[in-house]
């Protein structure tokens, strides 16, 4: 453990033991005296020393209060379900909408990873470079909202290429959750605190984009049928 003494915290010391030896040779008149101010000088070394020993508060200071905060998305792309085969337009609004909410998760992942980077207690996660991997995942999800966000690759094989780079972000965000728990295991609870809000968060990603894929891939088979039946 990092421990910082300050001398002043040595100097009020010091000073508390030159106040008892005063008071032990002090006149009996004023002994009762002399004692309390050589306890109150003693109070006050101890408590100035103990403010001076803390361990170092870099992991401290970092905002866990913000760890817990993310985008709200509810079930993306659930919305899909109350469109009929003809509303594209709107189904590549609420598409695109709902999967740049979940883009910017991943990059609030990244950022609050890139926190931890070099710290005391996370020299692991740095070496894995796990924020660079939520940076790339960040930037794989920016790419499919733009891509969502084209009418032409709703078409059947275009929206094939989507699903199948939903599921790959997915996997992404899943081995992130997996190394995240890895990492965790038999660390002390001031690293989980910080670790396992984002844990949390790459499982609830990766679980959001195979809801989306999901809902995506239902909704463009109910606009084909009536096009395959016409």
């Amino acid at each position: 453990m990092n421990m910082r003494i300050s001398p002043i915290a040595i100097v009020a010391l010091v000073l508390a033991f030159v106040a008892l030896i005063v008071a032990i040779g002090a006149e009996e008149e004023i002994l009762p005296f002399m004692i309390m101010l050589a306890a109150a000088a003693a109070l006050v070394a101890i408590a100035t020393l103990f403010q001076y020993t803390k361990p170092s508060a870099d992991v401290a200071r970092m905002p866990i209060e913000d760890f817990s905060l993310w985008m709200d998305v509810g079930e993306p792309a659930a919305e899909l379900r109350r469109l009929g085969p003809q509303e594209i337009d709107s189904a590549i609004q609420i598409a695109s909408a709902d999967m740049g909410s979940l883009a910017s998760n991943a990059e609030l992942l990244s950022e609050r990873l890139s926190v931890l980077v070099g710290k005391h207690g996370f020299d692991e996660l740095t070496r894995e470079k796990s924020h660079r991997h939520a940076y790339n995942l960040a930037a794989d999800l920016r790419a499919m909202v733009k891509k969502l966000g084209l009418r032409e690759n709703w078409s059947g094989e275009g929206i094939q290429r989507v699903l199948e780079g939903l599921e790959g972000c997915a996997a992404q965000a899943d081995r992130i959750a997996n190394k995240l728990y890895d990492f965790q295991r038999e660390k002390p609870e001031i690293v989980r605190a910080y670790t396992e809000p984002l844990r949390r968060a790459a499982e609830k990603l990766s679980r959001d984009l195979r809801l989306v894929a999901t809902n995506l891939g239902n909704y463009t088979r109910g606009a084909a049928a009536p096009q395959a039946g016409s």
